[in-house]
C-alpha cells in the first residue's frame, strides 16, 4: 500500500494519481495490461512517486495490475479472470515438477510525477535486460 496521504482517495488534498504506460489514470488503471504503473502524490509535503516496471521477458507481459485509488498497489500475472471476467482466462499457471520460472520487476521511487521520475525511460532502459 502507498502512503495514505498520496493515495487517490486521501481525505487531505490534493490526493495522489495512478497512471500507467498507456495513459491509463486513476480508477481506470485497475486490471489494464501495461509495461508499468506510477502511484504519485504528497508525502510530508514533497511530491513523490513510486513506480512498478514489468520486464518484457515476464509471464504474461505486459501485465495485469492490481492498483487501487486507496492506495493498493502490486502487479499481479495470476488475477486474469477477476480483471477479464471471464472464467475462460484463470490466470493460472501449471508448473511442471523440476521447472523454473521467474518473473522481472522493478520498483522505481521518485520525486515528482511519471515524467519528473522519467518513468518511460527508465522502463526502456530495464526492457533491454
Amino acid at each position: 500500500r502507498v502512503a495514505e496521504s498520496m493515495k487517490v482517495d486521501a481525505k487531505q488534498k490534493p490526493g495522489g494519481t495512478i497512471i500507467n504506460s498507456e495513459g491509463d489514470k486513476d480508477g481506470a488503471a485497475w486490471g489494464k495490461p501495461a509495461r508499468w504503473v506510477d502511484y504519485h502524490g504528497m508525502v510530508q509535503e514533497k511530491h513523490v512517486g513510486v513506480a512498478i516496471l514489468v520486464r518484457p521477458d515476464t509471464l504474461r507481459y505486459p501485465g495485469r495490475w492490481h492498483v487501487r485509488t486507496y492506495g493498493l498497489f502490486a502487479a499481479n500475472p495470476f488475477g486474469e479472470h477477476h480483471f477479464v471476467g471471464s472464467d475462460k482466462k484463470t490466470g493460472g499457471y501449471n508448473l511442471e515438477a523440476g521447472k523454473s520460472f521467474e518473473l522481472h520487476y522493478r520498483v522505481v521511487f521518485h520525486a515528482g510525477d511519471e515524467k519528473e521520475g522519467k518513468i518511460d525511460q527508465r522502463w526502456a532502459e530495464y526492457s533491454k535486460r
